[in-house]
């Protein structure tokens, strides 16, 4: 009965019929071009919040993360290098105490800031504002698309001590981008909001 039934009906409706009955009726469209997906970073672990005062006599009190080591060298009366490195991470935080007085400190801040906007070239950047309760005035920056210098802070009592400084990060691996980092960028900064919130003149 079914085969003289598709001999009465047109050519065109049997091969609609045809369609119907042998495609996929679940209304999906076949798609041969595939979504990429996010790449899947290996998870960096970070070093717990635990800090200690850099032990060496300094004008200023600059807490550290306890993991770190520390490196300081003095160059002349004016400044100070202390360079904080994160071992796990390849990162060194590069630090700057300045004794600047007048105009020179003044200056000093200013060029400084314009060197924070160069090395963030432009990339969007948040600001933190911190100040230390007997202590000195921060500015924390955050520039995570930022490969080379992610984060800079700049401290000053506005009389005559500059700090400054950049995390500088370990030589990009192939494959690797700023999202790969961000763990470590974000783990320093909580740890650069810590020394901001303590950093006090001795």
């Amino acid at each position: 009965m079914f085969k003289r039934l598709l001999l009465m009906l047109p050519t065109f409706v049997v091969a609609t019929l045809f369609i119907l009955l042998t495609g996929d009726c679940t209304g999906r469209t076949d798609s041969s071009s595939a979504v990429p997906r996010r790449t899947a970073y290996p998870r960096i672990e970070l070093y717990d919040s635990v800090y200690r005062p850099v032990s060496l006599t300094l004008p200023v009190r600059i807490m550290v993360n306890d993991s770190t080591t520390v490196d300081i060298a003095s160059h002349g009366d004016a400044a100070t290098w202390i360079d904080v490195r994160y071992p796990r991470y390849g990162a060194t935080l590069r630090l700057t105490l300045s004794r600047l007085e007048g105009d020179s400190l003044f200056t000093a801040i200013a060029n400084r800031r314009e060197r924070i906007a160069l090395n963030a070239g432009g990339l969007r950047s948040t600001v933190t504002e911190l100040t230390a309760p007997n202590g000195l005035s921060s500015e924390i920056v955050a520039t995570p698309g930022a490969m080379v210098t992610p984060l800079q802070i700049i401290a000053t009592d506005s009389t005559g001590l500059l700090f400054t400084g950049a995390l500088e990060m370990p030589p990009a691996l192939p494959g690797n981008d700023a999202e790969y980092y961000m763990p470590i960028v974000e783990g320093v900064e909580r740890d650069l909001i810590h020394m901001a919130k303590n950093l006090t003149a001795e």
